[in-house]
Order: C-alpha cells, then sequence, then structure tokens
C-alpha cells in the first residue's frame, strides 16, 4: 500500500468519526451532557467532515490522469 492510499484510508476514517460524532449528537442530544450547546458541537463536527471530505477530493485531484 502506498503513501496515497493509506492517506486517503486516514481521510476517509475521519470522515466516518465525526459522522458517527455528529449522528450521536443529533440522534442522542440529552446523552452528553459536557456539551451544553448541542447545536454548536454538531456543527463544529460538520465543519470537520467538510474539512477532510474537502482534502480527500483535494488528493484525488492530485492523481495523474490518463
Amino acid at each position: 500500500m502506498n503513501i496515497r492510499e493509506r492517506l486517503e484510508d486516514y481521510l476517509i476514517g475521519q470522515i466516518s468519526k465525526h459522522q458517527i460524532n455528529a449522528e450521536t449528537l443529533i440522534n442522542n442530544p440529552a446523552g452528553v451532557a459536557e456539551h451544553p450547546d448541542i447545536v454548536a458541537t454538531i456543527e463544529a463536527e460538520l465543519g470537520r467532515i467538510a474539512e477532510y471530505q474537502d482534502k480527500l477530493i483535494a488528493l484525488k485531484d492530485l492523481e495523474p490522469s490518463g
């Protein structure tokens, strides 16, 4: 496995992690007592998802065409 494949796996893993966090907060907001502002916390998770999705797109854009 090369560096590009490992980086892609890492980015996909980060996306999945933050998706799970956001889904958990949306489906069970009362279960997270240390997050008094649930909406802001969910928004932060969405921002992280978008960040890693953008990085994944950028990585794929670096692939040689052909």
